[in-house]
This record gives structure tokens, sequence and C-alpha cells, in this order.
């Protein structure tokens, strides 16, 4: 029986490995998401059934646990910084150097592209991987193992036997950093700058689930003892790299002569909008790793590589005009431009921001102004130009009236930030207001298959003309609408309806409360015991009661509940939402959520272990001081780590305990891990 258990795990293990590798390497899946689920789910209830069997290069142990710090780890080869280049001159310089120093020809070289990312390092040791960091000073980095493990392009496991550090970068792709601000956007906040900002903010999250769900991808492109291991030339390193299953750049090129380096160069500058990753120039290397060791480093960087510069992407331009856009809580200004080519496409819009930054900068309609993509939507306008003015240009004014409603506008204090201006739409029946509030609904309740385009026609034509409208729309009168397929109006009917079932801390957030988000809503309904009346009826004082809530997140609250223009939505919410179902009702009722439970709690984690044993107790659970049969679960802190030894651990796996730690305690309760680091 254990046997064939073991060869079910280990089928399964691999047949997911070779179908992560299709999707996140090959980019070319052989199934579809949803079965790529089942096989990992089924995954998942195995290795649950028989814990002891759990191997640290299973793909279910990609998401890490939490810490507190990084920690710092000496690089075994350090990883030195590279000198840059920034034309055709420098890097005929860089090559005679190089030849002098040899005293021949440095050809071939290796040219591929500088991925502007964040420099990893991962250390595998008799196949599996045991270990990533971040460059840092090129001598020590960051050790951030538990997010490594959660970029599915990197393997956990490999077909090799040598004790190796593997080099590459960390990026974000494009179309991630894409979606992310869109709904950044959407709900009014400051877009990421660019990947590499996304990417190193991303790599350095304390909760490795962050990472998990930012979708990193990273580019393998060399081996730290390459020489010592065998290896004769760069060239060789990759293709054997890539064999092994890593991700690595197929556009790299052997090149002979100053001339096929420079074609490359200018190959990739045509071609750079066509990745999916942002390029910040080309990195060129002696491909003959004795050379390599021959020419040796200065103190700062290695003399057998240099790295050839893009220049920035950036363009001036002239404001032509400014349009205000209606969002959920305010009107953004978006700039229309004269058209320029900046990065591979024409651009004729850019984001302003907001009207502290127009002034802030004293950018004016009229403006030659300096404009830059840097991973944004849209562009942004950096600076206006202003010893290029004539006399005739305009100071940028919020509208008098709503663009969508004609009413009039407010122009002044935010409710989220006092010292911030906003301009806004006070107007309830506004649709442009009422568009963003039930795209702010869908998003927070997770509504699938109902974007703002479908907002938009439902608005237009009639069939919804308030927020609380979405909540009787049915299959029949979805089908009317134009462009719509019956099967699409039945599976969006369908969402809808299975939304009604969702937990209380979704339906508060949805709400469109200021300063009301997930985790703040998580708190509330924790509070007051999964009753959505019962929070519509707390006072002031019961909500001040909700841990880091304070007076002034409570009056939001108050207020929003008490103005007479959300009295029809909240009515129909409260005859639309039932909530979970009984039986998930008393799985996540506080309480008795983990009644007649046992649990040992042992080992570091990153909260302290009296705050984890009073939420077990909360829900109902027991503390025992020893593990025994009688033991339901044994709670490990994460800050162990998978190689945490310890008597209770052994009996635990001896009694087929299953062990979590405070994470997994937090799924158990569905809750974010954010409301156990802030109760009590």
């Amino acid at each position: 029986m254990e046997n064939e258990v073991r060869k079910r795990l280990d089928d399964l293990r691999n047949l997911i490995r070779r179908h992560e590798y299709l999707y996140f390497v090959e980019a070319n899946p052989e199934i579809t998401d949803g079965e790529f689920d089942r096989l990992m789910q089924q995954l998942k209830d195995l290795e649950a059934a028989y814990p002891d069997m759990v191997t640290p290069d299973s793909p279910t142990q990609r998401v890490g646990e939490s810490v507190t710090s990084f920690n710092s780890v000496k690089h075994r080869v350090p990883m030195m910084s590279i000198e840059n280049s920034y034309s055709a001159g420098d890097i005929n310089d860089w090559l005679a150097r190089c030849e002098k120093l040899l005293g021949h020809s440095p050809f071939p070289v290796v040219a591929e592209l500088k991925i502007d990312g964040v420099s990893g390092t991962f250390h595998y040791r008799d196949g599996i991987l045991q270990s990533g960091a971040t460059r840092g000073n090129g001598i020590e980095g960051d050790l951030i193992t538990g997010n490594v493990k959660t970029i599915r392009s990197l393997p956990l496991k490999i077909d090799s036997a040598l004790d190796m550090d593997v080099r590459g970068e960390i990026y974000t792709p494009r179309k991630v950093l894409e979606k992310l601000n869109q709904a950044k956007i959407e709900n009014g906040e400051e877009p990421f700058k660019n990947c590499r900002n996304l990417t190193a903010g991303t790599i350095k999250s304390l909760d490795p689930s962050v990472a998990a769900s930012r979708g990193l991808q990273t580019m393998a492109y060399g081996i730290a003892q390459a020489f010592e291991l065998g290896f004769k030339s760069h060239s060789e390193v990759l293709t054997y790299l890539g064999k092994l299953g890593f991700k690595i750049n197929e556009a790299w090129r052997l090149c002979r002569s100053t001339e096929e380096i420079g074609e490359f160069i200018e190959d990739i500058a045509r071609r750079r909008s066509e990745f999916d990753f942002d390029i910040d120039g080309i990195v060129i290397k002696i491909d003959n790793l004795a050379w390599q060791l021959e020419l040796g480093s200065t103190a700062k960087a290695p003399r057998w590589v240099i790295a050839y510069k893009y220049p920035q992407e950036r363009a001036v331009s002239r404001l032509l005009n400014v349009e205000w856009q209606i969002g959920r809580s305010q009107l953004t200004p978006v700039a229309h431009l004269e058209p320029v080519e900046l990065g591979g496409t024409t651009v004729s819009r850019a984001s302003l921001h907001n009207l502290d930054q127009i002034r802030e900068k004293d950018i004016r309609i009229g403006d030659r102004v300096i404009v830059e993509k840097a991973g944004y939507i849209i562009p942004y306008i950096v600076e206006a130009l202003p010893d290029q003015r004539t006399g005739n240009e305009q100071t940028i004014n919020p509208p008098e009236h709503c663009p969508t409603c004609a009413e009039k506008i407010y122009v002044g204090r935010g409710d989220d930030d006092e010292t911030a201006t906003v301009v806004r739409c006070q107007n309830p029946v506004c649709r442009g207001v009422i568009a963003r509030r039930i795209i702010h609904f869908i998003t927070q309740m997770e509504i699938e298959n109902f974007g703002p385009q479908l907002v938009d026609r439902l608005l237009e034509s009639g069939v919804i003309k308030k927020v609380e409208d979405i909540l009787t729309l049915d299959a029949t009168t979805l089908a009317g609408i134009e462009r719509m397929g019956e099967k699409s109006a039945a599976k969006i009917a369908g969402n809808l309806a299975a939304a009604k079932a969702k937990p209380l801390f979704r339906l508060i957030s949805a709400l469109g409360i200021s300063n009301v988000g997930i985790v703040v809503s998580e708190k509330i309904a924790l509070r007051f015991n999964q009753s959505f009346a019962s929070f519509l009826a707390a006072d002031l004082q019961a909500l001040t009661e909700v841990e880091g809530i304070k007076e002034r997140v409570a009056s939001c609250i108050i207020d929003f509940v008490g103005d007479q223009q959300n009295y029809s939505f909240i009515e129909a919410l409260k005859n639309w939402w039932h909530g979970p179902s009984a039986e998930e009702l008393a799985s996540q009722k506080a309480g008795d959520q983990l009644s007649g439970k046992a649990f040992v709690v042992t080992g570091e984690a990153v909260v302290p272990r009296r705050r984890i044993e009073e939420l077990i107790k909360a829900h109902g659970g027991q503390i025992k001081s020893s593990v025994s049969p009688k033991t339901d679960y044994l709670l490990i802190g994460s800050l162990e780590g998978e190689d945490y030894v310890s008597t209770k651990k052994t009996k635990a796996l001896q009694h087929k305990i299953p062990i979590i730690n405070e994470f997994k305690l937090a799924e158990m309760l569905g809750i974010s891990f954010e409301t156990i680091k802030n109760q009590g």
C-alpha cells in the first residue's frame, strides 16, 4: 500500500512539473487551467493524507512561510556588478582592452538581453533547490528562499547532481504589471511605476503569498561555478540550463565580430516591445570560460563582461488638452498629446495622476512635456519644459461640472487623506459614479465575467439605473443585452447567484466605504459574529472596539450606513445576501469553528505563540501541552523551517497528526493572516 501511494505521489509530481514547464517556460500548455488545478488538488489531498511523504521539491511546497525579517547569506561566489556602456565606441574600447590583456582576439562573445529585474542566485544540491538569495552588496545578499519557491518557472527539482549556484534575473511580466495597475487605477490608487520596482518590492515581501500572487518569473543566465564544474563556454552553460528545465532567454546570440554585436543590439532595439518583460540593454560576455578566468576582475566588476544600456524610453511631446475621467471616488486627469513614438508604440495619451501633481509640476495646456513609458497602463508626464513656453499656455483646472451628469464638481480635501486635493462628483445618481461603484462591488465580491464593458452596456441600455439593480439581473435579462450570448448570460447569472453565499467580509468591503478594505472588513465580520444586521446596527463605541479601527474609520462607517442615499442599496443587500450555507457557516462562525479540536503549539512563529493560542481558544479549540493520539493538529511556527526537528514533531508524524503553521490556521478560519497579526 505504501509503495503504491509513493508511486502515485511521484507520478503526480512529475506530471505537474511537466505541465508547469510547458506553461511557464515553454508557454505551450497542453491542458486547461482547470485540469491543472484538479491535478494539483489531487496531490494536495494525497499529501494531506500522508504528510510523512511530503518532499521539499513537491509542487505543493512552492508557497513558503512568512518571516519577520530576511537573514543575510554570504555568496559562495561573489555577484559582482557589470560595467555599463552607452555607445559602439565604449564596446570597441572594451574589446580592445580584452584583446590587449589576452594577447589575442576575445571573440566569440555571447550577446544576451539585459532584463530589467532583480538579480538572484539559486543554490541547487543533489538536484533540489536549497535556497535563493538577492545580490545584495555582491558579497552578501538577503535569503529569500520562501519567495523564490513561488516562482513557477524556477524548478524545485532538476535532473542534475551538481552542487551549483544558478544565477538568474527575477522579473515581473508586463501583462502582470498591467493587470495590477489596471486594478489600482480603477480603485483610484497610485499604480506601480514599472516592472522592476514591482519586482523589487515583491521579492522582498515578508509574506510569500504576496510573491505567489504576483506572477514573478525568472530567467537563468549562468552558473557561478561553471568553470570549476567542467564547462568550457558560457554558451554551453546556457544550453545546459535550458535542458535542465530552466527558463533561459532564447534570443541570445554568439557574435564573432563588432558588426555582429551591433546588428544584435539594433535588432533587439527594434523588437523590445515584442517581449513580455522590460529590457534596458544588452549584456556581452566573453564566451570562453578559461579566458574569463584569465581576464579576472577589477575591484568593482569583471573584465570579461560589459552591458550596453539603451537610452531611456522618453520622448518630448506637446500637451494639447486634459480630459477628466470619472472614477469611483473622484475624477482623474488624462493628458491628450501630440502623437509621439515611444517604446515601439504611438503615444497620444498620458497620465497626470491628480490635481496636486499637476500643480506641483506646474504643467500647463500647450506645454512641451517629457513623456515616459515606464510600465503604466498609459504613459505619464514626467515634467514640463517651461523654457520652451510661448506665453499662450493655459493653467489646468478641474471642470466645474461633471462630464457625465453635468452636476457641479466638488474640489477640496479628501476623506482618506486630508492633505490631498480631490475632484469629485457628488451626484449619487451620476451614471459615471454608479458605474465605478458597480465595478468596485463586482471586484470585491469576486463576480467573474462581469467586466466594465458589460456595466457600461447595462447602464446605456437602461437595464440598470442604480447599483442595487445588478442584484436582480437574471439570465433572460442579460441575454437581451447587445452582443450577449445565452451561454454567457447564464454563466454571469450563475456567478451573481453564487456571490450571495460569499463571506461577510467581502460584502462589507464591496460597500465602498472610505478606509474600509478587505483587512478591516475581516476584523469587523469576526467582531460581529458574521452578522450583517449586527454590523449595520453597530454604534461608534462598538466599532471602535474592533482592533485597529479608530474613530475616524468608525465615523466613515456610521456616515455611510446612515446616509439616506445608501438606504435602498443596503436594504437590497439585506434581502439578496445570505452568506455561506449552514454547513459552511458552522465552520466559519467565531467561537465554534475549531470546537472539539485539540492543538499543540510549538516553535517560533511570525506572531507570538500567546496570540496563536488565544485565537485557537476564541474559536472553540483546546490547547494541549503534549502530542498524543488524541491531538488533532500540531502547529509548528513558520520560522522554524522545513528541517525543524523536535520530539513533538516526531510523535505527530508517528501518529499521522496533521502538521500546520499559523498561515494554515488562518486558512482554516477563513481569515487573512493580517487578522492574526493584528489581533489582540
